[in-house]
């Protein structure tokens, strides 16, 4: 028959009902007794009665009972996959971050396993390729923290800070601009969270209020304003305003019991160590915590004689103090981020070369270099580098750092002079439109940045020092966008919303271990390890690790990076990051777990500046100071 007829069955039912039969027959055994029906709600609408005489029917085999669970579980799992994919924002995270993460983990194992497996490469060649990966998904993954936003974005800092020398360069440099902040919000939405959280109408609050942000980051934004006077005659306050994001608390959650499933699946042993992270990030979230931590601080700093002659931390404005919104002290000054960037174009443009890309992927090698040979504090900066096109650094000796700076800075203010007198000019003469064209089209003069970015590390460093081993009360989190660089020579210190706290017994564990390092006494090193709670054991299962691993260890947490290779008791050489590999830890106490953080950030920016440190001898003498005290 070609074409169905009035009373007939169109071919495709009548091929599918005829497929269906031969299943049904393949699996069931014909039935003696009357054959039960599935309701007919449960089966889709083009299935034509003959399909339910049959497959859907009774009997019930083993087979058909297999086949049909198979099915519903395909079901059930879809639904529950897209139920908890739309209500559950925890699971929808964990989602889109894996549907991110594994294409490129699966790409980075295809070319490692093409350039080792199939192509034989040599190890230049698959550096490489390598670098060509690297170039390509730094961005990508860029793009996914981004998207994620929350403890993502606090992750991309940190490593953009620690990784100096032990990231891959394309990875340090994609993830640099985190830490001046992250695309802002809108000011409408900032006005409501304002006015929510206050009970008050912006222009009630503010005689002007800047729209555009002077800063964005994972938790919030900070918008300059100024606060409009409580009595007629007094002048207005010039403040920035730090507006937390609504969805925050809810994102952090969702991220630290993602982080804390996969520390229970894979490392249970740190689990101590995600729920310290979570109650951290906890207080971050209630800026009324945060304000209390600026009150603590200052008054810390001030009894230490730091605040205000070396640093500033801002005052609170207690007028607008609630649990999403914080209203603060404004100081103007350049965040140290940008002033390592500057300084690394003026000096690349004094050697010829078009701005500080190549110098900064020059100077992570060299960095890299500097780690393998034992890091610690050495000749920083650029005098690092000792190319070719450098030789009078060479000759000059220490000095040629500074010189070359300081001719930088000198080259920058002649081109900044020179653009000045082309703008003068072209005012005289502007009846003349190629002149006034050619102006027009100059490049613009620089915001100069005086500063001494040596003397303002040194500050750093001692500054946090003091508030580790001698207050106890520390920011944990001095990323260089968290750091000004005021016009005075000061730092402003910014941000305390995450901020540690140590006991006076870790405190001096902390004092002991940094001049243990300061004097390289492994053994002495090793025991205040043992005996303060830190357990770690080696791939072969040995719970008692050498005091020169133990030492090598503590050097990581609380003096430098060491990469070259580890000699052991027994007087065996081997590859540190192999140790590492093996390395699982057991115990970690409160005072390595916030010691090694913090001592993380301090020597990556160092290192970030090309001025790389020996913590444990910048800290030897505070340390030397509590330990004196507590005689």
């Amino acid at each position: 028959m070609l074409f169905p007829t009035k009373n007939s069955t169109p071919r495709r039912l009548q091929s599918t009902s005829h497929l269906v039969d031969k299943i049904s027959r393949i699996m069931c055994k014909p039935a003696a007794h009357k054959p039960k029906m599935l309701p007919a709600f449960m089966l889709p609408s083009f299935i034509t009665p003959p399909i339910m005489s049959s497959f859907f029917q009774g009997p019930y085999s083993k087979r058909k009972i297999v086949l049909l669970v198979f099915l519903a579980s395909i079901l059930l799992g879809t639904i529950t996959f897209t139920t908890l994919y739309t209500f559950h924002r925890g699971f929808r995270r964990t989602i889109q971050f894996w549907r991110g993460m594994a294409p490129l983990i699966a790409k980075y194992k295809y070319v490692n396993f093409k350039a080792t497996k199939i192509d034989h490469c040599s190890p230049d060649e698959l550096e490489e390729r390598l670098n060509v990966y690297r170039a390509t998904t730094a961005p990508k993954l860029v793009d996914l923290i981004l998207r994620l936003g929350g403890i993502y974005i606090k992750i991309g800092q940190v490593m953009s800070t620690i990784g100096q020398g032990l990231l891959p360069q394309q990875y340090v440099d994609a993830l640099k601009p985190l830490q001046n902040g992250v695309p802002p919000r809108g000011y409408d939405e900032i006005s409501r969270i304002i006015e929510k959280s206050t009970g008050k109408k912006m222009d009630d609050l503010f005689v002007d209020f800047q729209k555009k942000p002077i800063g964005s980051a994972s938790v919030a934004q900070v918008h300059k304003a100024t606060l409009r006077p409580k009595n007629d005659g007094d002048n207005p306050t010039p403040v920035v305003i730090k507006v937390q994001y609504p969805e925050v608390a809810e994102l952090f959650d969702a991220d630290l019991s993602n982080l804390e499933i996969a520390t229970r699946l894979f490392a249970p042993e740190n689990m101590e160590v995600t729920k310290s992270l979570r109650k951290r990030h906890e207080n971050e979230l209630d800026f009324r915590k945060e304000a209390d931590n600026l009150r603590e601080c200052t008054r810390d700093m001030q009894q230490y004689g730091v605040e205000p002659s070396l640093v500033r931390i801002p005052r609170v404005v207690d007028d607008i103090c609630t649990q999403h919104v914080l209203a603060m002290e404004y100081l103007e000054g350049v965040s140290l981020s940008d002033a390592i960037k500057d300084e690394q174009d003026r000096v690349a443009k004094a050697l010829g070369r078009k701005d500080g890309d190549e110098l900064k992927t020059m100077l992570a090698s060299k960095m890299r270099e500097h780690f393998e040979n034992g890091g610690g504090a050495g000749e920083g900066g650029m005098q690092m580098l000792g190319d070719k096109s450098m030789k009078i650094m060479n000759v000059l000796g220490p000095s040629a750092t500074t010189l070359l700076r300081t001719y930088a800075s000198v080259r920058d203010g002649i081109e900044n002079a020179a653009i000045s007198v082309v703008k003068f000019g072209s005012k005289l003469g502007r009846k003349d439109n190629e002149v006034g064209l050619i102006a027009d089209s100059a490049v613009k003069k620089k915001k100069k940045i005086n500063v001494n970015l040596g003397r303002a590390l040194k500050t750093l460093v001692h500054v946090h020092g003091i508030q580790m081993i001698l207050s106890g009360t520390y920011n944990a989190d001095p990323h260089p966008g968290n750091v000004l660089l005021l016009p005075d020579g000061r730092l402003g210190l910014l941000d305390y919303g995450m901020v540690g706290k140590l006991s006076p017994k870790d405190r001096e564990a902390v004092a002991r271990t940094i001049v243990a390092l300061s004097d390289n006494d492994k053994a002495a090193t090793a025991k205040l390890y043992r005996e303060n709670g830190y357990k770690a054991t080696l791939q072969n299962g040995k719970d008692d690790v050498d005091d020169a691993v133990l030492h090598r260890f503590a050097s990581f947490h609380f003096d430098k990076i060491d990469l070259s290779p580890l000699t052991l008791d027994n007087g065996e050489k081997i590859d540190i990051m192999d140790v590492f590999r093996s390395n699982r830890e057991k115990a970690v106490p409160t005072w390595v777990e916030e010691g090694r953080r913090l001592g993380g950030l301090l020597v990556g920016v160092s290192a970030q500046a090309a001025r790389p440190i020996s913590l444990a001898k910048e800290w030897r003498p505070i340390a030397k100071q509590a330990l004196r005290k507590k005689e």
